[in-house]
């Protein structure tokens, strides 16, 4: 019990981590519980400052950052139900936070526009199956769906700023085979989208089909061949079909360590003819380097067929709507816990983001021809156990973003206490 509130704790603004499905889910089967678990609770209470609620135009002259303090409570079901042939992994979460003054929601090209709210849910859930059929044959499947607010840059979705609530969904369902002692596959098919409320136009849904060859040259390396196709439906940019060709490998560094990397080649194509042509690169680390210390990373290179239309114009000058082509993308992210003494814990991690928007073949003359944005998050806290199962937790986050649009650049601060538990 106290396990499942120290990584409640550890995920203060992504809940669930016990199901993670974040961190972009390159590493193999890395969701599994490795035992069941009754149904059990968290919740928690929490009271916060947040030093620039609405981020856009606020580095522009005269206008100021809405600093604003705010109430949030959850609440957190999860069930595991483990056996040799069959593991089944619910959960969910339900809570909602509450600003003590309306805030602006992204939701135009001026200063000010956007809807204005106090009060905003949250929602998430999901669903893990695995079943080995036989020695042979697995079937698999992952399930979630969110409704929140924050961008999330753990799931490898959100861009930049806020941009209002919004849905994301997903569902990835495989079988794996094992044709020799050595030889398997793993087939699969996976739907995800995203549904924004306040942002009009960036919304999408993807089908990906992908196919994997594994081969075990050691007892701790896997070698891997894949191919994946992916089809994108976008709201007002041409929708896309993307090829990926990739080689990598999955080794087990030490009995606590993994290390899964994949490379190869990105083709994007767009309806109209257009193409483009990348390398793409992802890998990600799981390592327990103590007992008391914990750290998973991830880093990946490539297109991503997301929010290709943006406003790119600076402070006060008229508005410019960009539509790219191309949108070359890095992701780094890392997340660490170290446990301090059976009462305290404390957490942290790091991510890093750059975005590069090339070929602009929209109708506004003013949008430059590309533009780059960067983003960086740092957030770090503790939990410290006050009494039995309950815990009281700390935490504080700073996002930097610089952009050749003024309108885009911005710094903020969050910092938050509350109290949790488990039961």
């Amino acid at each position: 019990m106290k396990k499942t509130l120290i990584v409640s704790a550890f995920g203060l603004a992504a809940g669930g981590l016990l199901s993670a499905q974040g961190l972009y889910n390159i590493m193999p089967f890395d969701d599994e519980p490795t035992d069941s678990l009754p149904l059990s609770w968290t919740s928690g209470a929490s009271v916060g400052w947040d030093s620039n609620a609405s981020p856009q135009f606020t580095e522009c002259d005269g206008i100021d950052a809405e600093d604003v303090v705010y109430l949030s409570g959850f609440v957190q079901a999860n069930f595991v139900s483990k056996t040799p042939q069959t593991t089944i992994d619910l959960w969910g979460r339900a809570g909602a936070t509450y600003y003590l003054d309306e805030i602006t929601q992204s939701g135009g090209p001026f200063p000010g526009s956007g809807v204005r709210e106090d009060l905003f849910p949250q929602l998430r859930g999901g669903v893990n199956f695995v079943h080995r059929v036989n020695e042979t044959l697995r079937l698999r499947s992952r399930n979630n769906v969110t409704y929140e607010q924050e961008p999330d840059y753990d799931y490898g979705i959100a861009s930049d700023r806020r941009q209002g609530s919004y849905l994301r969904y997903s569902s990835d369902n495989s079988v794996g085979y094992r044709w020799t002692e050595r030889l398997g596959t793993n087939t699969g098919y996976r739907l995800s989208g995203v549904t924004f409320d306040e942002v009009d136009r960036n919304d999408y849904v993807r089908h990906l089909f992908y196919h994997q060859f594994r081969y075990r040259s050691t007892p701790s390396t896997v070698w891997t061949a894949a191919y994946r196709h992916q089809s994108q439906s976008n709201d007002d940019v041409s929708d896309s079909t993307s090829h990926y060709f990739l080689l990598g490998a999955e080794h087990e560094l030490s009995p606590t360590t993994v290390a899964v990397v994949r490379a190869g080649a990105q083709v994007q194509e767009f309806s109209g003819g257009v193409s483009n042509t990348s390398p793409y690169v992802e890998a990600s680390l799981r390592a327990a380097l103590s007992p008391a210390a914990q750290v998973r990373a991830f880093v990946r290179y490539g297109l991503e067929d997301r929010n290709r239309l943006i406003w790119t114009h600076d402070c006060f000058e008229p508005p410019a709507l960009g539509r790219y082509e191309e949108r070359q993308t890095f992701r780094l992210g890392l997340q660490g816990s170290y446990v301090m003494s059976p009462k305290l814990t404390f957490f942290g991690g790091v991510n890093v983001m750059s975005f590069s928007y090339e070929g602009q073949f929209g109708l506004d003359p003013a949008a430059p021809d590309s533009m780059d944005d960067k983003i960086i998050n740092i957030n770090g806290g503790a939990s410290y156990e006050v009494a039995d199962n309950i815990f009281v937790t700390g935490s504080y986050n700073y996002t930097k973003s610089s952009s050749d649009s003024d309108l885009r650049d911005y710094d903020r601060s969050r910092v938050q206490i509350g109290v949790q538990s488990s039961f």
